[in-house]
């Protein structure tokens, strides 16, 4: 899947989201030209715009590049050290990235001191208040299958649902949901 977005804050840019299946890749993470030639690699030979869009891409000065992933693990601390926001719990899709790394931030802080600094008690404190929230992104449809989905069938069901103002909608409206409704705690300040 390939789309592009215009730049709000400078009409003359334009941001471009593309996902690609793949099996496990093994690259440079501060190799810039590998990181495109692996996406030209995988779009090329596709019709729309994509062959303009990877001329512009070729000239990209920078791109982000990474899985789709889901992170499960069954305990968000271990002694002394744990895991916050997309470390413990991340989706790397739905633009909650920031948020939840907020969020997973303030709670064990706070959770600590209202412990009086005991990290046993305030790490699992910090868990039992996150999980649900945490879970409620883990549940549903595997963003990545859903993007970039194996087959014919699954491309018209994605195209077709992303075509409908009711799926937009639902989008938005989920997304603002589980980022309006942590239940965050009010810590006394010290």
């Amino acid at each position: 899947m390939i789309s592009v977005a215009a730049d709000r804050r400078d009409p003359e840019r334009a941001s471009v989201f593309a996902v690609f299946a793949s099996p496990r890749l093994d690259y440079d993470r501060r190799d810039l030209e590998q990181q495109k030639k692996l996406i030209a690699d995988a779009f090329t030979g596709m019709r729309w715009h994509v062959p303009y869009l990877l001329t512009g891409l070729r000239q990209a000065p920078e791109v982000y590049f990474g899985s789709i992933s889901r992170v499960r693990v069954p305990a968000w601390s271990s002694g002394r050290a744990a895991l916050l926001g997309d470390a413990a719990w991340g989706l790397t899709l739905g633009g909650m990235g920031g948020g939840t790394g907020i969020v997973g931030a303030y709670v064990p802080a706070g959770q600590l001191a209202s412990a009086g600094g005991d990290h046993r008690a305030g790490f699992a404190a910090y868990e039992e208040r996150m999980r649900p929230y945490a879970d409620r992104w883990q549940r549903g449809a595997d963003p990545g299958r859903f993007l970039a989905p194996a087959g014919a069938l699954g491309l018209r069901s994605r195209n077709a649902l992303f075509g409908t103002r009711l799926f937009q909608r639902l989008l938005i409206s989920s997304t603002t949901s589980i980022a309006t409704d942590a239940g965050l705690p009010e810590y006394a300040s010290a």
